[in-house]
């Protein structure tokens, strides 16, 4: 069986207002004399029991269960559920479907242009084998291993998991395409998480 093999680059969520301070995963990207995006450990589950889950997800097609992965992950922290949003489907597809016509080269939108970026987003590649959307986002959640929930310091790269578990996002829509055996996933999350100075919760 061939061998699967992922590439997890530039959990980046940049804000849709060029004013507001960003945050990327990418060290290259990062300013130097700030702390490290993201950092390990769960924190204590807030006082205030977030809403029940979405009884189901309407993503098509192989994108099915990915929004109840996130929120099996933010359940665990007490974090209100994300839902589905099929605007931000579209969003993430198109961009799958340019990536897709770069060879499935992992790249996030850019800042300005035609193609700027308006909301947090994840990327995850994989080669010689088809990915399942809970494998995806368990790609992206086991940076948790190098983040410190108490001081919101990260040891490596955890963009992509305090994206996951940003508290103030709320909606979530993903697209997926492939390129021979590779494939790229692209998820988009409103409002957009890793923010300068900012824990995820």
């Amino acid at each position: 069986m061939p061998r699967r093999s992922s590439a997890l680059l530039l959990a980046a969520a940049l804000a849709c207002r060029p004013d507001v301070s960003r945050e990327t995963a990418s060290p290259s990207a990062r300013d130097p004399a700030a702390p490290p995006t993201a950092a390990s450990a769960p924190a204590p589950a807030p006082a205030s029991a977030p809403g029940p889950a979405p009884a189901a997800d309407p993503e098509p097609g192989r994108l099915a269960g990915i929004t109840a992965a996130h929120n099996r992950h933010r359940a665990e922290l007490g974090i209100a559920p994300l839902t589905w949003s099929p605007e931000l489907a579209r969003y993430a597809q198109k961009w799958a479907d340019k990536l897709q016509r770069r060879r499935c080269d992992l790249q996030h939108r850019p800042r300005s242009g035609p193609d700027a970026q308006r909301y947090g987003e994840n990327l995850f590649a994989a080669s010689g084998q088809a990915a399942t959307a809970e494998q995806v986002v368990a790609a992206w959640v086991a940076e948790v291993a190098g983040y410190d929930a108490r001081t919101g310091r990260c040891r490596g790269v955890c963009g992509h998991y305090t994206q996951v578990v940003w508290r103030d996002s709320q909606r979530v829509g993903c697209g997926v395409a492939t390129c021979g055996d590779a494939e790229v996933w692209v998820c988009n999350y409103d409002p957009p998480g890793n923010f300068l100075g900012q824990k995820p919760y």
